[in-house]
C-alpha cells in the first residue's frame, strides 16, 4: 500500500474549504457564479456537495493513477492545481467581499 502524498492531502483539504465557504456563503443568500454549480445549488445542499466532490475526485483519482507510472510528475501536478485552487478560492473571496 502506498503512502498518501502531502500533497494530495493539500489538494483535500483545500477543496473541502472551498465546498464549506460555498455552503456557508449559498445559506447566506450569495450565488454561485460557475452555472453547473448554480443549477446543482438550485437542486439542495446535497446535489451541490456531491457534485463539487466528484469534480475534485475525478482528477485526484487521475493524479493518483499517474503517479504509479510517474510519480515526480503527478505530484508536481499535484502542487499545481493545489496553488491554482487556492488562486480561484481567493479570487471568488474577493469577489464576494469586494477589495
Amino acid at each position: 500500500m502506498n503512502p498518501v502524498r502531502i500533497s494530495t492531502v493539500c489538494l483535500v483539504l483545500v477543496g473541502l474549504a472551498d465546498l464549506a465557504s460555498s455552503l456557508f456563503w449559498l445559506s447566506r443568500g450569495y450565488g454561485e457564479g460557475n452555472p453547473l454549480f448554480a443549477r446543482l445549488a438550485q437542486m439542495g445542499s446535497i446535489p451541490f456537495a456531491l457534485g463539487k466532490v466528484a469534480m475534485l475526485a475525478g482528477p485526484i483519482l487521475l493524479l493518483e493513477y499517474a503517479r504509479k507510472s510517474h510519480p515526480k510528475s503527478a505530484d508536481q501536478g499535484t502542487w499545481l492545481a493545489t496553488a491554482f485552487y487556492i488562486l480561484l478560492l481567493a479570487i471568488h473571496i474577493r469577489a464576494v467581499f469586494g477589495s
